[in-house]
């Protein structure tokens, strides 16, 4: 790989790897194992660094992150079971509570709502996931799952009701 190559390969970490990162660790649930598919990920970039233009290389990313997920998730014979996101993931959670109660508070809210999004459809679950915790645009999910925008639009509104409902019953 030249200088150049290189360059642009540590730019693209330096862009994407968080988000990389959160979306492996949606799937895994194990800190190791995201870091792993983040890793062959950006090994497969780097490999066809040559035929990406970078409006693609997100996307690639994460398609990779996913499907080397499925494959591994084949190749187990202990189902995999979603487990809530543990706090400590979410840097931008930071804000110290002032008590104690309302942080017990606060935690408990956070379980209802990640034990909520647990019960969404799968596909549900991951517009949630790339539109709230990821901060993608609609367009961009529509384009990363190969959907219209009204599709990604409509999944979303849908994802926000049931877990509305399911908050609300809890």
């Amino acid at each position: 790989m030249t200088e150049l190559g290189d360059e642009l390969l540590a730019k693209i970490y330096k862009d994407y790897s968080q988000d990389c990162y959160l979306y492996a660790f949606y799937f895994t649930k194990n800190k190791e194992q995201a870091q792993d598919l983040v890793s062959e990920a950006f090994l497969v970039i780097a490999e066809s660094l040559d035929e990406l233009n970078e409006k693609q290389i997100n996307y690639f990313l994460l398609k990779i992150i996913k499907n080397r997920f499925i494959d591994w998730t084949r190749k187990q014979t202990v189902a995999h079971r979603w487990r809530k996101f543990p706090s400590h993931v979410f840097q931008a959670e930071s804000q110290q509570l002032s008590t104690p109660l309302e942080e017990i508070i606060g935690q408990e809210r956070k379980r209802a709502l990640y034990r909520s999004i647990e019960k969404l459809p799968k596909d549900t679950r991951e517009v949630i996931l790339l539109y709230y915790f990821l901060e993608w645009r609609i367009e961009e999910i529509a384009t990363y799952k190969e959907w219209s925008y009204t599709q990604a639009k409509n999944r979303l509104y849908r994802g926000r009701q049931l877990l509305k409902e399911e908050l609300t019953n809890e």
